[in-house]
């Protein structure tokens, strides 16, 4: 089966409500609206109004099924400070430490991710709309990116929005 991984569009950031719940901006709707998605598949959405945004406007519908599993990685909730990337990086690249302290970890984070697309893809191909660190630890779990560093230059690589296809053994 293929897999299709759309990262979401740029997000209207807001400091005053949780990342979970940040629309996408201007910029990231008209890129949203630009993706070319494969027909006549599964599509389904993270439950964070970003990623459910971005698939309704590159399907050019109104609503899209959502799965809480492909969210991103489970976390206290953080500011956006020049700093995180770093944080996130590390995460990524399978070193965590103090600055990560109630993370999900990658194994878990991976683990329900790929328990939601076995689930959703049970009929063949699959579209997911999700989030770039989450997306990451899951195509290492299955070994199409590799661990450490080449993981985080990877996660670094991806555009807001992105997309990513692999295929998966049932």
């Amino acid at each position: 089966m293929r897999i299709t991984l759309v990262r979401h569009a740029a997000p209207a950031i807001r400091d005053d409500t949780p990342a979970s719940l940040w629309p996408l901006s201007p910029a990231g709707r008209a890129a949203a609206r630009g993706l070319r998605l494969p027909d006549r598949t599964t599509a389904v959405a993270s439950d964070e109004l970003k990623a459910v945004e971005t698939l309704a406007r590159a399907l050019g519908v109104a609503d899209v099924p959502t799965d809480p599993r492909f969210a991103e990685v489970w976390r206290p909730p953080e500011q956006v400070s020049p700093g995180f990337r770093e944080i996130r990086r590390a995460w990524v690249e399978g070193m965590p430490d103090d600055r990560h302290a109630g993370w999900e970890s990658a194994t878990d984070a991976a683990r329900r991710f790929d328990a939601a697309v076995r689930a959703h893809a049970a009929g063949g191909d699959l579209i997911v709309a999700t989030h770039g660190m989450v997306l990451t630890a899951w195509l290492v779990s299955i070994g199409r990116v590799a661990p450490g560093p080449p993981a985080g230059e990877f996660w670094l690589r991806l555009g807001l929005p992105d997309v990513v296809t692999t295929d998966l053994e049932p």
